[in-house]
């Protein structure tokens, strides 16, 4: 017969108990191995956050230099001749070009480097040199001033707003490069005049603005 508890419910068989593990003297027992990972991890991350090298922002990048705007019209004489002329008008500088015809720095002013070509649309036969003129017309029923251009072929030669050569051969151009007269460095788009270009004798004009 077995031994029933006070409630009267047989009692319940008791468990054998499993040892506990022992370990020599002076030795503890190892904290878990997913806790262990899990701090070793966290302080490697630590360490690598604080061995990475402070990085310092570098010179901010140079706007590009703006691009000279450019403006062509075709030209006829009378005598059947073709000519394509084109002129670009760079950003405003203290000198302009300072290899064609640059100004004299001052304080407040700016010069616009110019570039005139004049092409011979014809490709069968060679053409004579119109007689070209640049000018800065700076407000309506002003004097022009003169705009000094030099053959870019003649690094040496004179500065002069007609530039001539002897003949355009068939499909060839002459290029001259130099600068305007010094306008007010600040002035917006169109506010200091435009760069005409004509041709004595006709009434062709090609002008642009400044700057």
């Amino acid at each position: 017969m077995g031994y029933r508890s006070p409630s009267g419910r047989p009692a319940e068989p008791s468990r054998p108990r499993r040892p506990g593990r022992r370990y020599a003297p002076g030795i503890r027992p190892s904290p878990r191995p997913g806790l262990a990972a899990i701090a070793v991890a966290a302080a490697l991350l630590a360490a690598c956050g604080q061995d990475r090298p402070t990085q310092t922002a570098g010179p901010a990048p140079t706007a590009a230099a703006a691009a000279p705007r450019s403006y062509s019209a075709e030209l006829t004489t009378t005598d059947g001749y073709r000519y394509r002329v084109t002129v670009a008008v760079g950003a405003g500088s203290a000198t302009g070009d300072p290899t064609a015809c640059p100004g004299a720095a001052t304080p407040g002013r700016a010069y616009l480097p110019v570039t005139l070509t004049v092409a011979n649309v014809a490709t069968d036969r060679p053409a004579p040199f119109p007689p070209v003129r640049v000018e800065l017309t700076a407000t309506a029923g002003a004097k022009p001033a003169p705009v000094l251009v030099r053959d870019a072929t003649a690094t040496a030669g004179a500065c002069t707003s007609s530039p001539r050569v002897a003949t355009l051969a068939a499909g060839a151009s002459a290029v001259f490069r130099g600068n305007s007269p010094a306008i007010d460095e600040g002035a917006a788009a169109g506010r200091a005049g435009t760069i005409d270009v004509r041709v004595s004798e006709t009434t062709f004009t090609l002008s642009a603005p400044a700057p």
